[in-house]
């Protein structure tokens, strides 16, 4: 016992010597670390709130960091499912109907069973969703509205239980974009938009599509169905992986000018509630408590609660002012009703814009090679003065000066010409070869010349959309021409009205113009007045109506009416009405093309 002792001790001092030796030596070597405690003792305690916010809006941008610029194949082989499902359909049902046919029937769109591979040109890739896949894992159908009606569709995927995700994404979406002659200028939007810390936008890359049809028995070869854009479907599981709360209020505006709209925008449980009319304005993504959205509308559509009050509790200034912004400066004129969406987290009264449906930006050059003219008021701010919310904003002092910062921030750091001639370059260069080859080159917009000049210019259309936004702060603001109204004492005399024309000066001037013509070569009415009424006397006949705002500085608008002639395409700012011969009268008012 005692020598053992006497062996531990001795043990004990040589490595504690040892240690010493260490010590001192890493000392001398400098390479010593200081100890520090985890918690100090003076430890402070302040606080600066939670680390979630729900008053921001910023993108998860790990989404993008393996954002390859290249071209994905995808095959589809579809087939005959089963009635319960409504999988029940062949192919060649699926692609007879437009989604408009199905709406005015009251159906959900058709569709059929399909397996959905991805892989490269020589066919699934080992890894990959679908790989070796025998069975359905999924169904498809036509979508959108207007791109439905072409002969070339765009389809949506849906994955099905149990059978996994794509990219954590369950939703694919397919669009032709038909109407876009370049075929990547949504692909150029969103891109831009990842590079914009204000703004969030969705995972897009384009695909090369293969369709094998067996849903009539056949067992042929896979068809090329040429270039697709696949867009990240914005719904629950978008919110989930960009970092929002799955579970918060989304709706996809479609024509929406933010009135109120009672008898139609309503709660789920109020007896008037029909979901197809409520989707005519909002389509519904999210929960069915509509709650959150009515008290917005109220106060949006409350005159005495101002623009800035509304940002205060409702919106976010920085991202409303950067998604306006971006539309003007891309010049995507549709922005002011359709093409964004609307979310909002549970644990907040704030609503925040999503940016969606690009087709109409950079298309200037486009549209003076077809000799197509827009409607003055697509220019600037004044694309979005026909909607309630947009209007108190921008004749808002605050609001005004957030847009002007945005404006610039992003033309000069994000919306380069540089920046977009580098994207357009790459993205011809993927897109181009199949746009000029079978299938698409059937239903090709332009030639390749064509082509070419629209890729060159889209890069400078930042800068003419940049003069237009500032010209457009200094006109008046369009309106609408009322219906016209028999005065009723029988003696052929009828009003004309119009709403006032909102201008930053406050004066406005109106020039009145009726003839039988829509040229106004020969006006039966000439006349000006500050006033937004006059009468005149008409016999029977077809009439035009032009209202022309102008303000003290000398700039004018138009209405924001027009008519859709048969030979000389559409007239803007003009109103097309009849007086009958028993003296009533009617106006003939057109829907957007």
């Amino acid at each position: 016992m005692i020598r053992k002792e006497i062996i531990m001790r001795k043990t004990g001092r040589a490595t504690g010597a040892l240690l010493l030796t260490c010590l001192l030596s890493l000392l001398l070597s400098g390479c010593a670390q200081t100890v520090t405690h985890l918690i100090s003792p003076d430890e402070t305690y302040e606080k600066e709130g939670t680390a979630y916010s729900d008053t921001s809006f910023r993108d998860n941008d790990s989404l993008y960091e393996n954002d390859e610029a290249e071209v994905l194949t995808l095959y589809l082989t579809v087939g005959q499912g089963n009635e319960e499902e409504g999988t029940n359909h062949t192919w060649t049902e699926i692609n007879s109907r437009s989604v408009g046919w199905y709406e005015e029937h009251g159906m959900t769109p058709w569709s059929c069973e399909a397996g959905l591979q991805v892989g490269d040109e020589n066919g699934p890739v080992e890894g990959e969703f679908g790989y070796g896949e025998l069975s359905a894992n999924a169904t498809i159908r036509v979508r959108g509205e207007n791109s439905s009606e072409q002969h070339q569709k765009s389809y949506r995927i849906d994955i099905k239980n149990g059978k996994g995700e794509w990219e954590d994404q369950e939703t694919i979406v397919l669009n032709k974009c038909v109407s876009d002659p370049l075929r990547f200028t949504n692909l150029l939007s969103y891109k831009l938009l990842q590079n914009i810390p204000q703004l969030v936008s969705v995972r897009t890359r384009l695909v090369h599509l293969y369709v094998k049809d067996k849903t009539e028995g056949l067992d042929g070869k896979f068809v090329d169905y040429g270039l697709y854009t696949q867009i990240e479907q914005v719904n629950g599981t978008w919110l989930n992986n960009h970092g929002f709360d799955r579970d918060g209020q989304l709706y996809k505006a479609d024509g929406f000018d933010w009135q109120r709209h009672e008898d139609v925008l309503c709660l789920a449980t109020d007896s008037r509630f029909d979901q197809a009319a409520f989707e005519e304005y909002l389509e519904i993504k999210g929960g069915d408590d509509h709650t959150k959205l009515l008290e917005l509308l109220e106060a949006v559509n409350d005159e005495s609660v101002t623009a800035g009050e509304l940002l205060e509790k409702y919106f976010d200034q920085e991202n409303l002012a950067y998604w306006m912004a971006f539309q003007l400066l891309t010049g995507n004129a549709a922005a002011g009703e359709l093409s964004y969406y609307l979310y909002s987290p549970q644990s907040s009264d704030k609503w925040f814009f999503l940016s969606w449906d690009h087709d109409r930006a950079f298309s200037r050059e486009y549209d003076r090679l077809r000799g197509e003219t827009r409607a003055q008021w697509t220019d600037g701010i004044t694309a979005f003065t026909d909607a309630v919310l947009f209007r108190k904003m921008l004749q808002d002092e605050g609001f005004l000066a957030a847009l002007h910062e945005a404006v610039e921030t992003l033309r000069t750091q994000y919306l380069t010409e540089e920046q977009i001639r580098e994207l357009v370059d790459e993205y011809r260069t993927l897109a181009e070869p199949y746009v000029y080859a079978l299938p698409d080159r059937l239903y090709a917009r332009v030639d390749q010349e064509t082509y070419d000049i629209l890729a060159d210019s889209a890069a400078e259309e930042v800068d003419e959309n940049y003069r237009l936004f500032q010209e457009s702060l200094e006109k008046p603001w369009p309106f609408h021409i009322l219906d016209p109204v028999a005065s009723g004492d029988g003696s052929g005399t009828y009003v004309l009205q119009w709403e006032d024309s909102y201008t930053p000066d406050g004066s406005v001037t109106y020039t009145v113009e009726i003839d039988e013509d829509f040229s106004f070569s020969s006006p039966v009415v000439s006349q000006q007045t500050k006033e937004t009424s006059l009468q005149a006397s008409l016999g029977p006949g077809q009439y035009f109506v032009r209202v022309t705002a102008e303000n003290t500085a000398g700039s004018s608008q138009q209405a924001f009416e027009f008519y859709n002639s048969e030979n000389d395409g559409t007239i803007y700012g003009v109103l097309c009405f009849y007086v009958f011969d028993d003296g009533t009268v009617a106006a003939s008012r057109f829907a957007e093309e």
